[in-house]
């Protein structure tokens, strides 16, 4: 019978996971290795690929998914492989106040492909907030469920594993949250979060801070604070039966403005006077619209709102002509506005077009003019017949 407990063990060195004189790294907190030997996922990274490694009767089992972006100075390990995994944005809050609710341990955002980490979560007006990180052990030895706090995230540690790979050593890497939680005070309260999202584009992590994200309006329509909560979380908000738009990191890297109306970017101002510009990206749900009266509204609908943003813009641009990022933005929804309009001028013509061609074959009083006429016609055969038949006979 083999001993899967030794090749256990032999893998463990071969990784880094455990020195020599059979001791879990140092360089592992107490609360991974406990969450780790429980059948959680560690995740780690080299140069080439991140990595899982997961107990599984009592074997190593080890899986590798291609890293080809850089990490972030603010998110763990279980976060980055959210984020990519799942190619999908992540909302994470920063800092936040409240009175403690629960302590516990549980997969990263209730992915169970994640790892398992300690979590502590807090509840104020807002609501409940939970903070994720194996490095909350430490700072919660002081604290316990009921108490008002303050809890601020620092950065993160990165520590460095040695493993054997293919009969190389090489460095392993893994990232985790680091926080300082103290008695809450009111004067010093704080709150902030963030939002990230892989762009694959550029092969790396963008994030916009969405503290104090108040954008009013968007398309005439006025947001709830409902709406404005969900889109700071990175959620989509549906504004009518064709427009659902959705706060984006990575859209002011892909600033296409498209006269499909399919795709419709729509460049907001944020809260810090007029300097930085977010890109929303809203969808148009028209791909069951049929009738050409109805695309042609649409269009008129999209260039009413891209004008609108010009005078927006122009406005912006007056104010901080310096602002080379505006000017920009303004040469960009300028030359929409071309292309909208010479779409929209084609549209019409091609109904005029198609006008012309529907009166001539189907246009009644014309039908009625013509059976008159052909009537007349033969009518004036008849008499004309009859005229020479009866010379004839006389």
């Amino acid at each position: 019978m083999e001993n899967n407990t030794t090749f256990l063990t032999d893998d463990l060195k071969r990784f880094g996971i455990m020195t020599e004189d059979n001791q879990f790294s140092k360089k592992l907190s107490q609360q991974e290795v406990y969450n780790f030997l429980k059948g959680g996922v560690l995740i780690a990274e080299n140069d080439q690929n991140r990595l899982t490694f997961k107990i599984a009767e009592d074997k190593l089992s080890v899986n590798a998914y291609n890293k080809d972006w850089v990490s972030h100075k603010d998110l763990s390990s279980a976060e980055l492989m959210e984020v990519s995994s799942k190619n999908a944005n992540l909302y994470k809050v920063m800092a936040d106040y409240g009175t403690i609710t629960h302590i516990g341990k549980s997969h990263f955002n209730n992915n169970p492909e994640n790892e398992i980490t300690l979590f502590v979560e807090v509840e104020n007006e807002r609501g409940k907030t939970r903070f994720f990180g194996n490095k909350l052990e430490e700072s919660l030895k002081n604290f316990k469920i009921g108490d008002r706090v303050q809890i601020t995230q620092t950065g993160i540690e990165k520590a460095t594993l040695h493993a054997n790979i293919e009969g190389e050593i090489k460095e392993i890497t893994r990232y985790d949250n680091l926080f300082i939680i103290r008695h809450f005070d009111e004067k010093n309260k704080e709150f902030q979060s963030r939002l990230f999202e892989l762009d694959t584009k550029d092969k790396t992590i963008k994030d916009i801070d969405t503290t104090k994200y108040e954008l009013q309006t968007v398309n005439g329509h006025t947001l709830s604070e409902k709406q404005l909560q969900l889109l700071r979380k990175g959620k989509e908000v549906k504004l009518d039966d064709e427009t659902t738009i959705q706060l984006s990191p990575k859209a002011d890297n892909e600033k296409n403005l498209s006269a499909s109306v399919k795709v419709l970017l729509i460049t907001s101002l944020a809260l810090d006077g007029g300097i930085t510009f977010l890109i929303i990206k809203g969808i148009q749900k028209l791909a069951k619209m049929q009738e050409e009266n109805r695309k042609q509204h649409e269009s008129k609908k999209y260039l009413t709102e891209l004008q609108k943003l010009k005078s927006f813009l122009q406005s912006k641009a007056e104010q901080y002509p310096d602002n080379k990022q505006i000017i920009a933005d303004l040469n960009i929804v300028g030359k929409e506005i071309s292309n909208v309009q010479g779409k929209v001028s084609e549209t019409q013509n091609q109904e005029k077009n198609d006008d012309t061609v529907r009166l001539k074959v189907g246009d009644p009083d014309l039908f009625e003019d013509a059976n008159q006429k052909k009537e007349e016609k033969r009518r004036n055969e008849e008499d004309s017949r009859k005229s020479t038949s009866f010379s004839r006979g006389r």
